[in-house]
């Protein structure tokens, strides 16, 4: 592995190399703003020559910035974004300065207040949306406002890209690892949200959508800070979980200081309904063991998280940065009851099965950071990145179960992990021909060490531990063709090593390597008002690391759960449409995957007990997603409308004693449709009002029934106060229905699980934020072996 590391070195080194021998030319270049100074991305930049005659071609970055190369340094630029009017700019050189581009009123006509629609900007596998000064820049969180951005929604707790599942985010070029981050970033901070839907070879291979956040610029040297505070009750258990966080800021010519503590409390109980039928053969027939059961899950934790770091702007085209993070996690209790009714049948036997399990996790670190630098050296671009995370985390479970009311047992379940990720990557991009070469490599080292044992219970302890290294490379070359539209063609390589250590079982011991190549190609032309893109792209699925483990979970006498190292990765081929007129977007979506990774049961033992386990599917598994999103403004009312489904197409085969042939099929084809209705009303002297509305209807998913409609109907009131907002008072209530509970069926033949699932959604959230001196981070951190961030996470 190291001597195929230093070849994919070399090989890089000499493609960087190559760039360099370039034909003599002139470049033509600037830099784009809005009407409020504010970088424009995504303006489509074209060079003509005094009689319009195309030459060549650019599109600017998220800075604004664009650079055309070409021999014939003449004559005329021509500027165009969606929303804005076209503008043409004589060519007197190499460097035509900066560009302020002003809205298209004419195009904005029918929106009676001026600059409360969000503007998205669609490329070759991206959408762009405006936030600031829009109608989005006044939703409250990052999280609240993410859910209305064209192209995304909220599935209960956890933001989805339509048709895509759950996105990786990035903030300012940096990853987010930590969900919560949302909740702590305001919607008035950020400038612009780019939703990507088919990432390029750029991405790793699992990654399915991108969500990159870029915030507000602000100039100023000197102290700022904010503080925000909430308090989130919830109204139907009656848990209060209060937060509180301090940013300070300190801007000093070019060296950017900042900071964060975060102190927050989360306590969220959940109810579960639960019928299963396990059917075994024996010598007088099928019998068939029923379980009914209810459980109450009460989870608790708090914590302060802090960081710390610094930017330095060395010179005009050179930055570094680094930025600390510390997790502390205190208190952190799960207390579960489980009452289970379980019926032999024929037999008519009857057994009574009470448990609790009072569970404690121990986070003994969990440290993290970031290492950058950003510069230009002549063309070429160079993005470098170093990442590494460290985290120890012991659980301790009492568990006592009482049988029939008679027989007591009391066990005793302890876990260890270790997790260890060391990470870096590069990219460089230099101008070719009619577009951008973009080229690089990245490296993730990841350790995971896990140990589990139980007393007074028939299962076995595990020791084990898994090393993965997986070194990539990959290249993308993006043009643009006057009246043909833009392309952007990619391939990625991975090799991946995985090294799985039994320490109990050597036998077990296993390794094994794999390369392979994943392609993406995207096609984006603009038909007059009409944006459209075209993409393709290969991917794969890694099992997250907890599902590579062997450790045994006791969820309760008839049920555990278990990882499988042996786990192979799923491959998915997709081709996705695009399409947008003002403010209605489609999107479509038709998915291929093979070796798809779901949790099916399996017989444990002839006592009726089962084990869930994580497994591959062997037939491939369809999967068509549809979404129309409409986002207009009337007036004081922004309606941002979103309907669509997905269907999916999959047929498995499982045992079932009770058929003549001991088999039986299964099909999972019944489409699954979504709604989102958020409305938002601006009314005089800066209050808002939102009325949001969520359904989700009965469908397949995979191999589970989704076997109720789900609905969440929110109310939200938010006020400002004092000069550019500083003060903001927000409340919402959530959940007014009590109709956002789920009913998940599985059936797989000889064993068959009906799941009702009430959380605690019904919740009132009361926050209050003030701001002084606002300045922006100017943290360029991208941040490296996100993927394997989050795997780690993964449960």
């Amino acid at each position: 592995m190291k001597k195929l590391s230093l070849k994919m070195m070399a090989l890089m080194a000499a493609m960087m190399m190559s760039l360099t021998t370039q034909a003599k030319t002139q470049d033509v270049g600037g830099r784009v703003i809005d009407q409020n100074g504010e970088p424009l991305p995504f303006v489509s930049v074209t060079l003509l020559t005094a009689d319009s005659t195309y030459i060549q071609g650019a599109t600017s970055d998220e800075n604004g910035a664009f650079i055309i190369q070409t021999t014939d340094a003449c004559c005329i630029l021509r500027l165009s974004f969606i929303g804005y009017r076209t503008q043409y700019v004589d060519v007197k050189g190499t460097n035509v300065g900066t560009i302020q581009m002003e809205e298209d009123l004419p195009m904005l006509s029918e929106i009676i207040v001026k600059g409360q629609m969000p503007k998205t900007k669609l490329t070759g596998n991206s959408m762009v949306t405006t936030i600031q000064g829009t109608i989005l820049g006044t939703s409250g969180t990052a999280k609240e406002m993410l859910a209305k951005v064209p192209g995304m929604t909220l599935k209960g707790d956890e933001l989805e890209v339509l048709g895509k599942g759950t996105p990786i985010f990035y903030i300012n070029g940096r990853k987010m690892h930590d969900k919560e981050e949302l909740k702590r970033l305001r919607s008035e901070e950020i400038a612009s949200v780019e939703v990507i839907t088919n990432p390029g070879a750029q991405y790793d291979a699992t990654i399915s959508s991108v969500v990159r956040i870029k915030t507000i610029r602000r100039e100023g040297d000197g102290f700022g800070f904010d503080v925000n505070t909430g308090l989130n009750q919830d109204l139907r258990f009656g848990e209060s979980d209060p937060s509180a966080q301090l940013n300070l800021r300190y801007r000093h010519n070019n060296l950017d200081l900042f900071g964060m503590v975060n102190y927050w409390k989360w306590d969220q109980t959940s109810l579960y309904y639960d019928d299963q039928s396990n059917y075994l053969p024996t010598d007088k027939g099928v019998l068939n063991i029923v379980q009914n059961s209810h459980s109450r899950n009460h989870f608790k934790n708090n914590g302060i998280d802090y960081n710390l770091g610094f930017n330095w702007q060395i010179a005009e085209n050179h930055s570094v940065g680094v930025r600390i993070q510390r997790n502390d996690r205190f208190n952190a209790t799960t207390d579960l009851m489980v009452e289970t009714d379980i019926e032999r049948q024929p037999l008519q036997k009857k057994e009574h099965n009470y448990s609790t399990q009072d569970e404690h996790r121990h986070t003994l670190y969990n440290w993290e950071g970031n290492a950058y630098y950003n510069g230009k050296v002549g063309k070429m671009g160079i993005d470098l990145n170093v990442d590494f995370l460290t985290d120890k985390t012991n659980v301790d479970n009492h568990i006592n179960e009482l049988v029939n009311h008679t027989d007591h047992n009391a066990m005793e379940q302890d876990n260890s992990t270790f997790t260890a990720l060391w990470a870096t990557k590069l990219v460089l991009t230099h101008p070719i021909w009619k577009g951008q070469l973009e080229a690089g490599t990245e490296l993730s080292f990841v350790t995971r060490e896990n140990s589990s044992s139980i007393t007074n219970y028939p299962l076995p302890a595990s020791d084990s531990k898994v090393k993965e290294n997986n070194i990539a490379a990959f290249v993308a070359y993006n043009f643009n063709l006057e009246k043909v539209g833009n392309f952007s063609a990619g391939l990625r390589y991975e090799h991946v090593g995985f090294d799985y250590t039994d320490h109990l079982d050597a036998a077990n011991n296993m390794t094994r390597y794999q390369d392979e190549f994943f392609p993406s190609l995207s096609w984006a032309r603009q038909f007059g008002p009409v944006q459209t893109s075209v993409a393709y792209s290969f991917k794969t699925i890694r099992p997250d690391y907890n599902s590579l483990s062997d450790r045994i979970t006791y969820i309760n006498s008839y049920t555990l759960l278990q990882g499988d190292p042996t786990l192979k990765n799923a491959t998915m081929q997709e081709v996705s449409l695009n399409a947008r007129y003002k403010w209605l977007n489609l999107f479509a979506a038709y998915e291929r995957r093979d070796n798809t990774l779901t949790q099916l049961p399996c017989a444990y033992n002839n006592e009726g007990m089962i084990m869930i386990k994580r497994v591959n599917l062997a037939d491939p598994v369809r999967n068509l997603a549809v979404f129309l999103s409409a986002n207009p403004t009337f007036g004081i009312w922004s309606p941002n409308w979103t309907v669509g489904g997905q269907k999916f197409w999959n047929t498995m085969e499982f045992d079932d004693p009770r058929s003549e042939t001991g088999k039986v099929k299964e099909t999972y084809t019944k489409p699954i449709f979504f709604i989102d209705l958020n409305n938002t009303f601006r009314l005089p002297h800066r209050w808002q009002l939102e009325a949001n509305m969520n359904i989700m209807t009965k469908g397949d998913v995979i191999n589970f029934r989704m076997q109720s409609a789900s609905y969440n109907l929110g109310f939200v009131v938010q006020k400002y106060w004092l000069k550019n907002d500083a003060l903001c008072l927000r409340a919402s209530i959530n959940d007014v229905l009590q109709r956002s509970t789920q009913t998940i069926h599985m059936d797989c033949g000889g064993y068959q699980m009906t799941e009702n699932a009430v959380r605690s959604n019904h919740r009132l959230n009361i926050s209050l934020r003030y701001t002084f001196n606002a300045s922006k981070s100017k943290y360029k951190g991208t941040g490296a072996g996100q993927a394997e961030r989050q795997r780690m996470s993964s449960n």
